[in-house]
């Protein structure tokens, strides 16, 4: 190895020991807030609030010490996704440090500690967060892609955990709870929640830096509605299923669902080559739970009221109105206008290379 390789390395093994010191300072300081919350430790918690000081410190230097490396080295291929991954990892780091000063800080003005179910869930819900946090690191020291994979994986049982604290929290009586308090823990378990989404995002910056490979985008979910289920909503489905299998995921349903498919509207789909297989009418189960996983909730010709009695939390719902006197050309022109501008709203540009064949 050269005088200028090892220069090289050195550098390289500076920084990734500088942030994987600087990932464990923030599991500490997050370890921390969450003892002092639980065993009412006001001490902890003022120690642990003036500890972010020193974490902010260190993200300066750190950022300071990737930028000298740029300059000094000009890295490509992959000592520039090391350093680039990197940089957000440092940011990523602030953050989680943040999060730990704020659960002190809600910790030292709750009126009572949390109790009963509530605080089982807490618990819970932080160890396996910090578990998570604490592979992140690992695999970010090691940068071991492998292990990045495998810890990423662990987010969606603190998702189900944060979801049962939530449920806990709400079912509290408001008698036994103080209105300042009930925020204060709602905020606490969010953050808490928001520590295993950084160590996921760690864990990414990671395959990245190993492999070239970038965060996939999931296929974004669309649900169409109208009465019948038998016309432009299988016009909608079926220019999915042809042109935006890169970007969407589509499916329709109807209040009052028809017999079968209108044939105008599957003479006209099958002469423009569109596949209606499986594309049968569908009823709308308002207790079901395949629906609740659209991400847009697209109505046409009526309002979501009519289908459902509450839209779900986090979803969006958009209104077509259909030409007035259309046939069905002019319903299938307006249709794919309508899609196309929706996909590209929520998606962006696809590689999909049929839409402009």
């Amino acid at each position: 190895m050269s005088h200028y390789e090892q220069r090289l390395q050195s550098d390289l093994d500076s920084i990734r020991t500088g942030i994987s010191q600087l990932g464990k300072d923030v599991h500490a300081a997050l370890t921390n807030a969450v003892k002092a919350l639980l065993d009412r430790n006001d001490e902890l918690s003022y120690a642990t609030i003036l500890g972010d000081h020193p974490v902010n410190r260190s993200v300066d230097r750190l950022n300071l010490e990737c930028h000298r490396f740029i300059a000094k080295h000009l890295p490509s291929a992959g000592h520039l996704r090391f350093i680039s991954s990197s940089l957000r990892t440092i940011i990523l780091m602030e953050r989680l440090g943040d999060y730990a000063s704020t659960i002190a800080k809600e910790s030292v003005h709750l009126e009572a500690e949390p109790r009963g179910a509530f605080r089982n869930d807490l618990q819970s819900l932080a160890y396996d967060a910090l578990d998570m946090l604490a592979s992140a690191i690992r695999a970010y020291e090691a940068q071991d892609a492998d292990l990045a994979t495998q810890t990423s994986s662990i987010a969606q049982r603190v998702d189900r955990e944060f979801i049962t604290a939530l449920g806990d929290l709400v079912a509290i009586d408001k008698a036994d709870i103080d209105r300042k308090d009930l925020f204060a823990n709602l905020n606490i378990i969010n953050l808490i929640e928001r520590v295993s989404d950084q160590a996921k995002n760690v864990c990414e910056e990671v395959v990245f830096t190993m492999t070239g490979q970038t965060k996939q985008r999931r296929p974004f979910r669309l649900l169409f509605l109208d009465e019948t289920d038998a016309g432009v909503t299988q016009i909608a489905v079926a220019l999915s299923r042809k042109f935006y299998t890169d970007r969407i995921i589509s499916q329709s349903a109807g209040s009052q669902p028809s017999s079968g498919l209108q044939p105008e509207i599957s003479v006209m789909c099958q002469a423009k080559g569109l596949d209606l297989s499986g594309l049968d009418p569908s009823l709308l189960l308002v207790d079901g739970t395949d629906w609740r996983s659209a991400d847009v909730i697209v109505c046409i010709d009526d309002d979501v009221s009519k289908f459902m009695p509450k839209v779900p939390y986090g979803r969006a719902v958009v209104r077509w109105n259909t030409p007035k006197g259309s046939d069905t050309e002019g319903l299938f022109r307006f249709i794919s206008e309508q899609l196309e501008a929706l996909v590209l709203l929520v998606r962006g540009p696809g590689t999909n290379s049929e839409r402009n064949a």
